[in-house]
């Protein structure tokens, strides 16, 4: 886990980033003190020194602290200001900031952390959804294979959830519809298993 990120999304990344932090962190930001939220047309100075002072105090409880910045456009001062602490954070502080493109971002920054570029992996999974609808069950079984292979599990959800809007675009079965949403309820269960729930639908789409 990188301690400083940019993530690259047109679309509310809160659910990518709390699955990483369950995930690979065991962080839990509910009604967690050391987890911080700033959510921003413009990130100014003022914040920035503000996340300055939040990341080198001491975590509240346990030995991590998350910062998650959700932005339009971050000044070129406050920038200058950020490159120090994303640089050298203070063990067991990590920060994402979530932008819906580089632009207006000093190269600088961007050497100092570490670039999750959603767009290209919403487009795949995309792809992947409309792959999995329409073809035959061993070609659906192999895009499950495929997906399980990653780390990361959230793209199998992800999956699930562009199904739905596939099935609407097929203008599917009122049957497969409901497959599709029975699947997305039972995802987002805790203790669910995604990858079972592909199954299930590989044989009933």
């Amino acid at each position: 886990m990188h301690h400083a990120n940019i993530i690259i999304s047109r679309e509310d990344c809160r659910d990518y980033v709390f699955d990483i932090l369950e995930k690979d962190l065991n962080f839990n930001i509910k009604a967690n003190p050391d987890f911080l939220l700033v959510e921003t047309e413009s990130f100014s100075i003022d914040h920035a020194r503000d996340l300055i002072k939040w990341s080198i105090g001491k975590a509240l409880v346990g030995e991590i602290k998350v910062s998650l910045i959700i932005v339009k456009s971050i000044t070129l001062e406050a920038q200058n200001a950020l490159l120090k602490i994303l640089e050298e954070s203070p063990e067991g502080t990590f920060i994402f900031i979530s932008l819906e493109n580089l632009g207006g971002i000093l190269p600088t920054l961007v050497s100092r952390v570490r670039i999750l570029n959603l767009h290209k992996e919403v487009n795949n999974l995309e792809d992947d959804a409309q792959k999995f609808f329409s073809s035959k069950i061993k070609d659906k079984l192999s895009v499950i294979r495929t997906l399980s292979k990653k780390e990361d599990k959230s793209d199998i959800k992800e999956l699930i959830k562009n199904l739905e809007q596939i099935a609407y675009q097929n203008k599917a079965s009122a049957n497969h519809i409901k497959n599709v949403l029975t699947a997305k309820i039972f995802a987002s269960t805790r203790g669910s298993s995604p990858k079972m729930l592909l199954e299930w639908l590989s044989a009933v789409l």
